[in-house]
């Protein structure tokens, strides 16, 4: 598995432009698993599970890594190919099509970071605390924005580098950081 996957046109990112695909992915945990062992993890219908997993696997965001038969039926196992998933929108020309699609995969991203929020506040109300912080009304450049990004990318990944394994005393913890462009208040 690589540790990145670096989405640059337009099929793959579409691909990952809706929350349930997303879903599908997470359901993977890292780990080879079946159409029906993903559609058991979400409870959802094998038939709608693996239909997704076969669009994830044309444009190569997962692969199939083996078959097993197993009482005359074939199991195919299938795994992401990345364990996390980058848009290079620079690679792309940024035509309406694709501003769409880009802006379709950024809410399904935030989607899910406000899924593990509230099932944390959920499930967690007061257990460990949730550590957030907010900061808004910067005016930067696109190259600074850029630069900002990347320079809190390097710092979550370096940090994270030996943690993506479950271990005695540590629970598991959505990371996320953005830099997000707003309107005008003007």
């Amino acid at each position: 598995m690589k540790e990145v996957l670096v989405l640059k046109d337009l099929e793959q990112i579409k691909a990952v432009s809706q929350q349930y695909r997303l879903d599908i992915l997470d359901a993977f945990n890292n780990q080879p698993k079946t159409a029906k062992q993903i559609a058991e993890t979400l409870g959802e219908p094998h038939g709608r599970v693996n239909y997704h997993i076969k669009i994830l696997e044309k444009v190569g965001i997962v692969e199939l890594i083996e078959e097993i038969v197993k009482f005359g039926v074939v199991e195919k196992y299938y795994c992401p190919v990345a364990y996390k998933l980058v848009i290079d929108s620079t690679a792309v020309t940024l035509d309406d099509e694709m501003s769409q699609t880009i802006n379709k995969v950024a809410i399904a991203f935030f989607e899910a970071i406000a899924k593990d929020f509230y099932l944390s506040v959920e499930e967690l109300p007061t257990g460990p605390s949730k550590k957030i912080s907010y900061s808004a009304d910067y005016y930067l450049t696109e190259a600074e924005a850029k630069a900002l990004y990347d320079s809190l990318a390097k710092v979550r990944d370096e940090f994270l580098a030996d943690k993506g394994d479950p271990r005695e005393g540590a629970l598991r913890y959505t990371i996320a950081n953005m830099v997000i462009p707003m309107p005008s208040k003007e």
